[in-house]
């Protein structure tokens, strides 16, 4: 079943790793992050999630939680049961569709993130996360330099992209001084768009649905249980 949306705040754990998956999660409002803890006590962000992202489906086979998964910042969520799930798939095969092609977006995109840490330097790295996370909030009429914001603190940039918070500094004052980048606490303001993207090496044809596995089958109205 659906149950009602319900408010989150930074800093909540929404699950941890080896927890019973039994839900599916809709983010509603605010940003999530996935996250591998290692003995040493440090920490590698796997995914970052932004609103409208579906969280847990990639459990649905095995019902435990792979990772741990917290809020960033305050927000909301709705839950939906894997059973009712099951009944929605019988229902609306083109949900299937949906998620697959989900699926195949968040693959891409582990697959940047790895090339990122193990292949761009410092000056990549940050700019091709900064590239990806404007694209995946950006509405097509909007320009660029308005500027977005990222509610990540250096530490979470650091976990996420392999540096530590001193060289994520050192590294937008770096864009900053290319003109590429202007930084005012939690806000983003990229001054040049296209340089930006040129240093980054990014092409975001991996964040785009291929919108013809949805367009066998007509919509199909779905009702929570």
């Amino acid at each position: 079943m659906k149950r009602a949306p319900r408010a989150v705040s930074a800093g909540d754990w929404l699950w941890h790793e080896g927890d019973s998956a039994d839900t599916l999660l809709v983010l509603r409002e605010g940003w999530a992050c996935s996250a591998r803890y290692l003995p040493d006590g440090s920490r590698q962000l796997l995914e970052i999630f932004l609103p409208g992202d579906i969280l847990g489906f990639g459990e649905l086979a095995d019902g435990a939680r792979r990772n741990d998964v917290s809020m960033l910042t305050d927000g909301e969520i709705s839950e939906y049961s894997y059973s009712h799930l099951r009944e929605l798939f019988e229902r609306a095969p083109r949900l299937r569709s949906a998620l697959f092609v989900i699926a195949n977006q968040r693959q891409a995109m582990l697959a940047e993130r790895l090339v990122s840490i193990a292949r761009r330097n410092a000056r990549e790295r940050l700019a091709h996360f900064l590239c990806e996370c404007h694209a995946r909030l950006q509405e097509p009429a909007n320009d660029a330099r308005q500027g977005f914001l990222l509610p990540l603190s250096q530490q979470d940039l650091a976990d996420a992209l392999g540096m530590s918070p001193v060289h994520i500094s050192r590294t937008f004052s770096s864009l900053a001084c290319l003109g590429l980048v202007r930084r005012q606490h939690y806000h983003i303001q990229i001054l040049d768009p296209v340089r930006l993207e040129r240093l980054a090496g990014f092409n975001g044809a991996y964040l785009q649905c291929d919108t013809q596995l949805l367009a066998a089958e007509p919509p199909t109205t779905i009702e929570p249980g």
